[in-house]
């Protein structure tokens, strides 16, 4: 191992993170020069202050994007780039464009990425490399995320440089052919003979596509079953993918191994020009590139007959890569990349699987990989499926034939059938296995992460152990330092909050401690419960969980089933209005005879006192079920819908915060409306059908349409922002 070049990549990991932390100016200075005091006796250290330096500075330069220069008050005329990307869904498409934008703070003309969105069927299909011109460019920054927990855009493009986005009224394409456009002219060529030789098999294609071409938007139902398995990895293209063409390459090879022999060069520089390639069709994406820029260093040293040692590559690969975009050290799937491939060749170096027999290396090899990365996966998203230590064993051998199988059946088209098998049998297989584990939730910290790393390593890097825990011991003094100095990196969970979430149908949730009341409807959006509301519950180490049904439905799993898979003790509340229904004797035969500990209702101006809380059911109408929420320091009315009989019911009443989803404008409803009493009002959006009450309200009003809202109560105080605030 090189040491020089350890500390030189743990100083510059340091640096950029010294950089990401909110701290002041005057303590980020002498965690910078207190290293070079040391340098003077220990070369280590010296080589640690100069990644330090060198990483601060880099991402100081990097970090200050020129969108806070830029004021989309007038749409630019003209404008002319080149398409880097681009994302499909049914009805538009997202471009990432490289292009020249002039800015007004100062005036210059810098070029950018920007992220353009067209709808027109015509403009929907333009491969990446194309050129493009652009008029009347109307840009803007990207917005925040709405929800907590969701996916946040602003960071996710930030990380790849983009800071803007937009549309334009006119844009006509290029024809200048250039070497990203033609990778994707091959690349759409293969497609073209996917899609003809797996006509009948939707799902087996995109699993196809995944696996070996990579796509920028993964299926939901691919995703989905990755995660539960446990074998998500193995859907994104990564270094393994490159270790299963690597092993094709050397199998052909074997004819020509007398050829080999008298030119040894051959090999790597063939394989070279092949992964590169392989790496222009999958679009040059980042994990590809990571994997491939790891092997190129070490063919290299073969071709100047230089010897490369693995590690050192793997080494200066992040180096390099974290000085082009130090927003790779946040990324998850950077992470996850170089941790795993340096896990695994630890983990063959101390202890050579090989010599233990094929199956036993492969189990082995498996559960390294699954060791290295699970404490990432615990970090980023708070739980792991444990069936995958079970499921790789079998599905890294079947995704290597897989990957091996697809290139050699791009060139010969009739060994599709066979592949077809091959797929089949993966998606089959998945899908039964994910279902099999629940998943285990733990939220670990950025001091756990860096002890386990910092164990593992010394544990399977036995060699100058000394000198490798004095650079472990420096980068986690310092990591801690920064974990506890920086404010964004503190995980602070109030104890009372309450969230009125920006979905597709009315959504509460109030959490005290490990407690949480969550007022939804029942026929949810499977990606909205599964994607924020769930891990909102887990970032908040929910346990009990009571659910107030806001609507009546035939179908009374959506919700309540999917939040029981999670949390065990789930209890649903629901107004006693629902038995006079007509699909109510279904409900009794199927829901409440079977779980009758499980379902509770409530009569009208009926509370129901739980924890630190009271809720009472207020009314029903047009089967939506309206609650008052009754906390410590504030109260809650929250109405899916208002119509005669809940503005009736509601009549008179004073709360702090009305969350109201839809109104029926009638001289009654206005009447009993005027009279109700609150100081905030919260709508779906500015809709026509609110004005009269947006009128006569001289408190806060706040939209869904813009984010989540959340309530903290301060000194007895209802403190309602934002949530991106």
């Amino acid at each position: 191992m090189s040491y020089p070049l350890l500390f030189s990549l743990t100083g510059l990991i340091s640096g950029i993170f010294l950089v990401f932390t909110e701290t002041h100016w005057i303590i980020k200075s002498l965690l910078i020069l207190a290293p070079l005091f040391l340098a003077i006796k220990h070369r280590p250290i010296l080589f640690f202050s100069l990644g330090l330096s060198i990483g601060f500075i880099t991402a100081g330069l990097q970090v200050s994007h020129p969108s806070s220069a830029f004021h989309p008050d007038t749409p630019i005329e003209y404008a002319q780039g080149r398409i880097l990307s681009s994302k499909q869904s049914t009805f538009s498409t997202e471009y990432v464009i490289k292009t020249d934008i002039l800015f007004t703070e100062p005036t210059t003309q810098k070029r950018v990425k920007i992220l353009l969105k067209t709808t027109e069927r015509e403009h929907l299909n333009y491969l990446p490399g194309t050129p493009l011109t652009m008029k009347h460019l109307s840009l803007y920054k990207i917005p925040p995320q709405k929800n907590p927990c969701s996916v946040d855009r602003r960071k996710y493009f930030a990380n790849k440089g983009i800071h803007l986005q937009g549309e334009a009224k006119e844009l006509s394409p290029g024809s200048d052919i250039n070497l990203l456009l033609l990778f994707q002219i091959i690349r759409q060529t293969i497609i073209k003979r996917v899609d003809a030789a797996f006509l009948y098999f939707p799902e087996e294609k995109e699993l196809l596509k995944t696996i070996t071409l990579g796509q920028e938007n993964i299926p939901y139902f691919l995703r989905n079953i990755g995660i539960q398995s446990g074998i998500y990895h193995l859907l994104v293209i990564s270094g393994l993918h490159i270790g299963f063409l690597l092993l094709l390459l050397k199998a052909i090879f074997i004819p020509f191994a007398e050829l080999n022999n008298r030119h040894p060069k051959l090999f790597p520089a063939l394989a070279l020009i092949l992964l590169w390639l392989y790496t222009g069709i999958t679009g040059f994406k980042v994990p590809v590139a990571r994997a491939v820029m790891m092997v190129s260093l070490f063919f290299i040293g073969d071709i100047f007959e230089r010897d490369t040692n693995i590690l050192v590559s793997v080494m200066a690969s992040a180096f390099v890569l974290l000085l082009i975009n130090p927003y790779n050290l946040t990324d998850a799937s950077f992470q996850l990349s170089f941790l795993t491939t340096t896990g695994i060749i630890l983990f063959w170096q101390r202890f050579n699987p090989l010599k233990k027999g094929y199956l036993l290396s492969v189990i082995l090899t498996s559960l390294a990989a699954q060791i290295s990365a699970t404490p990432v996966l615990l970090y980023h998203f708070g739980y792991i499926y444990p069936i995958g230590l079970i499921n790789n064993i079998f599905f890294v051998p079947l995704a290597g034939a897989v990957v091996m199988l697809s290139f050699i059946s791009f060139i010969i088209p009739v060994l599709f059938p066979v592949l077809r098998v091959l797929l089949t049998l993966f998606l089959r297989t998945a899908t039964l296995s994910a279902p099999l584990s629940p998943p285990i939730h733990f939220n670990l910290s950025v001091s756990l992460l860096l002890a386990f790393y910092a164990f593992l390593l010394l544990s399977l890097y036995a060699p100058r152990r000394r000198i490798c825990s004095q650079g472990l011991l420096l980068f986690g003094c310092l990591s801690l330092l920064f974990h506890f100095a920086a404010k964004h990196m503190k995980e602070t969970r109030e104890n009372d909050i309450c969230y009125f979430l920006s979905l597709s149908k009315p959504s509460v949730i109030y959490l005290k401690e490990t407690t949480a009341v969550a007022l939804l409807a029942d026929h949810y959006k499977t990606t909205e419960i599964q994607d924020i509301i769930i891990p909102l519950l887990n970032k908040h180490k929910t346990k009990d969980i009571f659910l107030f049904y806001t609507t009546a439905s035939w179908n009374h799993t959506a919700t309540f089933n999917t939040l029981k898979k999670h949390f065990p003790s789930t209890t649903v509340y629901e107004s006693d209005k629902t038995t006079a229904l007509p699909f109510s004797p279904y409900l009794d035969i199927f829901y409440y005879s079977a779980l009758p500990s499980s379902f509770r209702t409530c009569s009208k101006r009926e509370q129901i006192h739980l924890p630190s809380i009271s809720v009472e059911c207020v009314g029903e109408e047009k089967t939506a079920f309206s609650y008052i929420l009754y906390a410590e320091d504030f109260s809650i009315c929250i109405a899916p819908f208002i119509g005669e009989t809940t503005a009736e019911a509601i009549n008179g009443t004073t709360v702090d915060i009305l969350y109201l989803a839809d109104i029926k404008q009638t001289k009654k409803t206005k009447q009993y409306m005027e009279t109700l009493s609150y100081q905030h009002l919260i709508l779906p959006d500015k809709y026509k059908k609110f004005e009269p009450l947006t009128e006569t309200n001289t408190g806060k009003i706040l939209s869904l349409k813009h984010s989540a809202v959340k309530i903290i109560p301060k000194n007895k105080t209802p403190h309602i922002s934002y949530y991106y605030e």
